[in-house]
Parts: structure tokens; sequence; C-alpha cells
């Protein structure tokens, strides 16, 4: 099944929405070209590499995002960890 359907089929079941549909596709089923657009990190990391004044909106994520497949979950878990540095790189600074 494409992730279209995929995403389309699963988010018609009650509770379960697009960034859940992402979230599964990129864990459980391990697709390689997933932009999770909806993610506040991902969001967050795109918005610090690219420094965008604003955190950009899904469209705009899509068109930052497009070179980046089609391994964009690849560049979603980057961002996560983007994130994850520049807090520990904080919480560090805050302790000297």
């Amino acid at each position: 099944m494409d992730d279209d359907m995929l995403l389309n089929r699963l988010t018609e079941v009650k509770g379960i929405g697009v960034w859940s549909v992402h979230m599964f596709m990129l864990f459980s089923l391990h697709r390689p070209d997933v932009l999770p657009v909806g993610d506040l990190g991902v969001r967050k990391g795109v918005q610090s590499l690219y420094r965008l004044k604003d955190l950009p909106q899904a469209l705009e994520m899509e068109q930052i995002c497009e070179k980046w497949k089609p391994y964009r979950s690849v560049g979603s878990w980057y961002m996560w960890r983007l994130m994850e540095a520049k807090a520990l790189a904080n919480k560090a600074a805050k302790k000297t």
C-alpha cells in the first residue's frame, strides 16, 4: 500500500491522525521517505537549520524538505537530534 493510501485508510479510524500515521510509517514500517510536517520537533529543527524567523507550516515544510527526497525520514531524524543537541547544550551552558 502506498503512503497516501495508508494515510487515508488509517485516518478514517477515530482517534488516529496524520501525525500518528507518520510515526507508524517511520518507526513501525521503516519507510524511508516520510516527512512528519506536523511534528513540533521536526518543525523546530527545520526552523533552526534554515534560520527561519517563524516556525514553518506544513506547505513550507514540504517545499523546504523537497530536496531531502527520497530520504526525508532520515532528515526528520536529524532534526530531532539537532533539537536534542541544542537542548543539551543549553542545559550545560546554564550549569556553568
